[in-house]
């Protein structure tokens, strides 16, 4: 939205932005889903529980057909490939080893430069995004791309906790849904296509979350989603002011790892489990919480390395999430370094039998780290 689009929007009475808010959430209800939405979805439920082995050789097919098309379509890395064949290299494409580690402020110079030339970007979805840097960051993905992208997290964002698309949920944001200076609510708008309440979490502080909590109410919501400290925010004031009227399904958690201390007081407040999720809008990486507390990693949104000075970090170490996307073949990110760090999981079968790859942890972000004096 331009600044002059903002400034007129949050100008409007609040009737008037659950209009625009609702109009916008047609436009990407339309985008994210379609006919094949369910059965795409219900697939990524099937490959959940593969035999290992053919899990890996899925994943290994995937990743052929994207190193290639990278090599070939995608003028970033076919320039690059050119110059490294002028200067005598012969290192093979489809062996990711070959391929070096790919810095976030790469794309970001060159973003357009990583867009296959078969695809025309004013007909494809941008995602522009600032992350938690707040440097912006623009990625591009063609309608077939985005709707795979929704029904895996149709599958495992929703199917694995008992909800769905249709239910109605509320979600704890970073949007400017409402004025900066509102001091009355309603501090969020009602997005009727997507079924959402989207809530401003710049609103959220003691004062303001009895109002927050009674909309969740008023709106019948089913289920919650946001920013982990956001959530626990709003759970210590219920349990504060003794609200119990305000059971979920689930509270689901992204962007910020969850303490123990916080899931405790977000369960309590709500009455239902809360699941720890992972992504990110590059699209080449997101794991899922199971009922068994652990973090399973998406097969289909990319392959994952693990390093610490570019060698692969062993059992029990933490090391730079490296990831390959093989769900975004237009706009292909190869061993792009996402800027977190996490530690592997056990190479065990989980509980919940499930045979996807887990991680033990995401331990936040490499430039988020604070080393204090005992190291």
């Amino acid at each position: 939205m331009s600044d002059l689009a903002l400034s007129l929007y949050h100008r409007m009475p609040p009737g008037a932005r659950n209009l625009v808010a609702s109009a916008r959430g047609l436009y990407l209800r339309r985008t994210r889903y379609g006919a094949d939405t369910d059965r795409l979805a219900a697939e990524a439920l099937d490959r959940d529980r593969w035999p290992e082995e053919r899990l890996r050789a899925w994943q290994q097919a995937r990743l052929a057909h994207v190193l290639r098309r990278a090599a070939e379509r995608v003028p970033y890395y076919r320039d690059q490939w050119a110059r490294r064949r002028q200067q005598g290299d012969q290192a093979a494409i489809d062996v990711l080893a070959n391929w070096p580690v790919l810095e976030k402020d790469e794309v970001r110079r060159h973003a357009e430069s990583f867009v296959a030339d078969d695809h025309d970007r004013s007909r494809m979805f941008r995602d522009h995004t600032s992350g938690s840097t707040g440097k912006p960051l623009n990625i591009w993905l063609s309608r077939g791309t985005l709707r795979l992208w929704y029904a895996l997290a149709e599958a495992r964002w929703k199917a694995w906790y008992g909800v769905s698309r249709w239910d109605r949920w509320a979600i704890l944001g970073g949007q400017l849904v409402t004025p900066v200076a509102t001091t009355a609510p309603p501090y969020w708008v009602w997005n009727l296509p997507l079924r959402q309440l989207y809530m401003s979490s710049y609103h959220l502080a003691p004062d303001t979350a009895s109002a927050y909590l009674d909309a969740l109410v008023r709106y019948k919501i089913r289920y919650l989603f946001g920013y982990t400290s956001s959530l626990h925010s709003l759970a210590r004031e219920a349990v504060r002011l003794g609200r119990r009227d305000l059971a979920m399904t689930v509270v689901i958690t992204n962007a910020e790892p969850v303490s123990e201390a916080q899931r405790t007081t977000i369960a309590s407040a709500f009455q239902c489990a809360v699941r720890e999720t992972y992504g990110m809008s590059e699209a080449v990486v997101a794991a899922s919480e199971c009922e068994h507390g652990a973090l399973h990693l998406w097969p289909e949104a990319g392959l994952v390395e693990l390093l610490n000075d570019g060698r692969p970090a062993e059992a029990g170490e933490s090391g730079d999430l490296v990831a390959t996307g093989l769900v975004n073949a237009d706009m292909p990110l190869i061993r792009y370094r996402t800027g977190d760090r996490a530690t592997w999981g056990p190479a065990a079968a989980c509980a919940c039998g499930r045979t996807l790859p887990r991680l033990s942890a995401i331990d936040g972000r490499i430039d988020d780290l604070v080393f204090t004096r005992d190291g």
